[in-house]
């Protein structure tokens, strides 16, 4: 994208923190291994942040980086892996199961999730999970893969995490239909779970 900070050091020098955007972490009742980020969260990629914290409900920790701009949020978009907010990091470096929510344009298929990430086991039981629950996703062939080192999603203690690309059309149909958000972060959620349990580092 074209005119985006470089860094969040730049955005942080141009914008106001509570004013522009807004940093927001939770920590889970049940802290363990897992986190659900939205890196481009509140109106930079609308209904991310409402996925992430659906997704991470009460118990999972959650970082959203929020655009609160009455417009033309998209400029606050740091690319991932130039997203550097240091509590992000800080949280990352803690985490071993890591699971980023991002929005995509549709494009010509306004269904698909289109996955990414360097964790291809996490992104296979996600994959099963959407599919089982009625969803379409794409593993390959789309233009956001997530397997960069320093994208923000492969930054946690295994360097590698599964990356979601959820369509504009999706996200309206998610923010609009409560069902099919449960639905859809449940199915999820469940895959956190049982690749936590087969792993032995979740929710300790």
């Amino acid at each position: 994208m074209d005119n985006e900070f470089p860094n969040f050091a730049a955005l942080k020098a141009a914008k106001v923190e509570s004013i522009d955007y807004r940093i927001v972490v939770r920590r889970g009742a049940r802290t363990g291994n897992a986190i659900v980020i939205a890196p481009h969260g509140g109106k930079i990629e609308p209904r991310t942040s409402l996925i992430a914290e659906t997704i991470a409900g009460s118990d999972l920790d959650m970082y959203c980086f929020e655009g609160l701009m009455p417009e033309s949020n998209r400029e606050l978009h740091i690319t991932s892996r130039n997203f550097d907010e240091e509590s992000a990091l800080e949280l990352l470096r803690t985490k071993s199961t890591v699971v980023a929510i991002h929005g995509r344009q549709d494009r010509d298929d306004p269904s698909a999730v289109y996955m990414g990430g360097k964790d291809a086991a996490l992104v296979s039981e996600i994959v099963a999970r959407l599919q089982n629950a009625g969803f379409n996703t794409q593993e390959d062939g789309h233009p956001f893969p997530g397997i960069h080192d320093l994208n923000i999603v492969n930054r946690g203690l295994t360097g590698k995490g599964a990356q979601l690309e959820i369509p504009f059309s999706l996200r309206q149909r998610l923010g609009k239909e409560p069902e099919l958000l449960q639905k859809f972060c449940m199915a999820v959620r469940k895959a956190i779970e049982s690749f936590g349990a087969r792993s032995g580092s979740i929710l300790s």
